[in-house]
Order: structure tokens, then C-alpha cells, then sequence
């Protein structure tokens, strides 16, 4: 593909991530990332237009004055919390006998027109989760492949239009336009999936500070997903309520006490009180507000997963996300709650500074590797006048090979430690 550049922004509860990369033929270079605090936008919806429009431009003015690059096209990511993926197979003949770009755009159109949607939805993404050749299952880029019949396993993700609307009139009368838009937990794939720990049922449980996403996939193929209300801000709130202070002091409060919160419960040596600046609270009181709060987040989960049916096959779940994975006994809690294998992924595990950046980045490897696959063609961009179309058949991702060194050592990480 040619040279150019993937812009994306995060639009988490607390916090606005933007990512800009530069791509090339087989990689792309993450040039800068920014991040700043998240306005308008609670339990993972967008709420406020005009708050978070604001901050949102404000970033990527300073990721265009970091980078001396003209930004107009913006790949989103956003929450699960009402959205749903429903799997489908499409099929076509090879009038060329073998596998081109043009042959793939038109397979993902025929899908799109197969399904029935209400006229409350729109689609979302279109992921490709395999290939079928010919009746040869194929997991990896197939152009140039020789065959006469294609079929494309797809993956459909499809929002309420309402709420999908809100992110074009973000940037209505603005000179950027939405060009993709990605479901944040999905994406969380490129980062903690790999070919060692992908095969069976896997889930991926991304804690932020407004809600919780889970994603169950099946050999990397996504299965289910959903939300639950409730994320690090809670824990957040009760503190405040609780100890009577700010929400502002208790989120100081959390940050500074969270990694050894539970060894200070136990230590009968040092005072009964911990504070911050002039706050004062109790160690009993934030240990068991504490606690309590990551029990119920943790359950709830566990519900949401027995729920999908799939409970008993789950071979394993990653937990990650900035919501509790930092508190000293996320490890015990987790193993009390669930009855299967769970690797809880801490800041200090992945070994970068902002760990809130990750899913910026991994929603750039995705849009390379859709663009990578098909091309530039008929890219169709949200339009100025506010206006939602149907997603046309270019907007679809494929996992090529190609790794960004930043994706790609993190993936060795995991590989390491699966």
C-alpha cells in the first residue's frame, strides 16, 4: 500500500487516547500518541456532543503540531455497550480463477445485503474471520490464491443508529471525517490473542473506568460480546461517598493507595488512618469499600460470561483495562471469583508508560492490515452533512502478517508468558 498516515482516537469514560501512524508496504510506525481527559462521555456512550468535542479536536491539534501531519481521516474506538455481532458466510465464483481484491469487495457486499436489520440499526464493522477456497478452510491473506469458488466467514457488528450518530455530529462542520469506526474490545485481539492462546474459548475482559467490555472469541473469531455499567469510577464514587471527600480526592486517594492498599489494611504498626494531603480515610474503610466494589465488578462478569452458554468451554480469560487491574489483590480476588484459568495483565506487566494507549495503537494495526488487503478503492468517509450510511464493502479488517514493532512486542510478551 502506499505511504500515509492512520489517525485514531480511543473515546474511553475517563480518558480521550489518540494515536497517529505512518504506514508503509509491509509495517507502520506509531509517530505519537496523546491523551487527555475524556468529557461527555459515561458508561461508554457518547452523551455530550459539545464537551467532548472540544477536547477532541484539542488532541489532534497536538498530535498534528507533534507530528507536522494534516489529519483528516479518523479511525474510532468505542464501547460494546449497545452493539451486537451476528456471524454470517458469504460466497462467490472467481471469474479470473483466482482471488482478487475486486472479488473479496464484492463477497463482502452480497453478505451485507443478506442480513435484515431494523431501521434502528446501522452496521458498524465487517470483519473477516476466514476463507473458504475452493472448500479449503484458509486463516490467512488469500489474494493471487488460484481457486474457482470463494466463501468469507464474516463477523458483522451493528450499533444503534442513535448512538452512532452522536460520533458523526462530533465531527460535523469539523475538517476530519470518520473513516472507520472499531469496537475497542475486539480490537483487543491484535494485543492479547496470538496463535498459542487463541485456539478454543477465550475471554477478553476489558475493566475501564465507566463500563466493562467482554469479548468471547472461538479461535480468534468473536462469539458474543457485551457490557456491564460499571468500571473504576465506581469504586471511585463509593470511596467519595463513603469517606465523605471530592470524587477528585478520592480518585488521588486511589491512585496513590491502590498497589498497597491491602498490605497497609494488614499493618498494625503504622497508623489507622491514610491520607492525602489534608483527606483523611480510614484503612478499613478503603479496604473493604475497595474490595467490595472489585468483587461485584468480578461477579457480575462471571455472570455475563455463564450467561453466554459458552461458560464451560471457556479454556481461559484475560483481564486487563486501567478500572482495577492495578490494586495489590487483583490476583487473589480473580481466583476466588472465577472457576477458570485467568491472567489478570497489570500496567507494570506490559511495560509502557500509558497503558490507556494500547488500544489506540491496536486499532491502527487493524485499519493497516484492512487497508493492506483491499487497497484504498472506494474508501466511502463520513459525510459533512451528519448523514450515516450503511457501511459499504471496503470497511471490513483481515489480520495480515505485517507487524508494527510496537504491536509486535507486545504480542511477544504475551507469547512468553501463555
Amino acid at each position: 500500500m502506499q505511504h500515509g498516515t492512520i489517525t485514531v482516537i480511543d473515546f474511553g469514560s475517563k480518558k480521550l487516547s489518540a494515536s497517529i501512524a505512518e504506514t508503509g508496504k509491509e509495517d507502520i510506525e506509531i509517530l505519537a500518541v496523546k491523551s487527555c481527559k475524556s468529557n461527555g462521555i459515561e458508561k461508554g456512550l457518547l452523551v455530550d456532543v459539545i464537551k467532548c468535542r472540544e477536547n477532541v479536536i484539542n488532541l489532534l491539534t497536538e498530535l498534528e503540531e507533534k507530528t507536522k501531519k494534516d489529519i483528516k481521516g479518523i479511525s474510532i474506538g468505542i464501547s460494546s455497550n449497545n452493539i451486537r455481532i451476528t456471524e454470517i458466510t458469504t460466497a462467490i465464483n472467481l471469474p479470473e480463477e483466482k482471488v482478487t481484491s475486486n472479488d473479496i469487495r464484492k463477497a463482502l457486499k452480497n453478505g451485507q445485503k443478506s442480513i435484515t436489520i431494523s431501521e434502528e440499526e446501522c452496521v458498524v464493522d465487517v470483519l473477516i474471520n476466514f476463507y473458504i477456497l475452493d472448500g479449503k478452510v484458509i486463516h490467512k491473506d488469500i489474494i493471487n490464491w488460484k481457486g474457482r469458488k470463494l466463501e468469507i466467514s464474516l463477523t458483522l457488528v451493528i450499533g444503534q443508529t442513535n448512538e452512532i450518530q452522536k460520533y458523526y455530529e462530533l465531527f460535523k462542520d469539523t475538517k476530519y471525517d470518520i473513516e472507520f469506526i472499531k469496537l475497542n474490545v475486539l480490537v483487543g485481539k491484535q494485543i492479547f490473542l496470538n496463535e498459542k492462546n487463541s485456539m478454543g474459548n477465550v475471554a477478553l475482559v476489558d475493566i475501564g473506568a465507566g463500563i466493562t467490555d467482554i469479548a468471547l472469541f472461538n479461535n480468534g473469531i468473536p462469539k458474543n460480546i457485551n457490557a456491564i455499567p460499571l468500571g473504576g469510577n465506581n469504586i471511585t464514587n463509593d470511596l467519595a461517598i463513603c469517606g465523605q471527600f471530592s470524587f477528585l480526592e478520592a480518585d488521588n486517594m486511589k491512585k496513590i493507595y491502590s498497589s498497597n492498599y491491602n498490605t497497609l489494611y494488614k499493618d498494625t504498626s503504622i497508623s489507622d488512618e491514610i491520607e492525602v494531603g489534608t483527606t483523611k480515610v480510614s484503612k478499613k474503610l478503603f479496604y473493604e469499600v475497595v474490595s467490595a466494589r472489585i468483587e461485584e465488578i468480578l461477579s457480575y462478569v462471571n455472570i455475563k460470561l455463564k450467561n453466554t452458554g459458552h461458560y464451560d468451554r471457556i479454556y481461559s480469560i484475560i483481564l486487563y483495562g486501567d478500572g482495577v487491574n492495578y490494586y495489590e489483590d487483583i490476583n487473589e480476588i480473580v481466583r476466588k471469583t472465577f472457576e477458570i484459568q485467568t491472567r489478570v495483565i497489570t500496567k507494570s506487566e506490559l511495560g509502557i508508560k500509558n497503558s490507556e494507549n494500547i488500544t489506540s495503537m491496536a486499532i491502527a494495526k487493524e485499519v493497516y492490515d484492512r487497508l493492506n488487503l483491499l487497497g484504498n478503492k472506494g474508501i466511502v468517509q463520513a459525510n459533512k452533512n451528519n448523514e450515516i450510511k450503511r457501511i459499504d464493502e471496503n470497511h471490513n479488517l483481515h489480520n495480515n502478517e505485517g507487524e508494527n514493532h510496537i504491536i509486535k512486542k507486545l504480542k511477544d510478551f504475551f507469547n512468553k508468558i501463555f
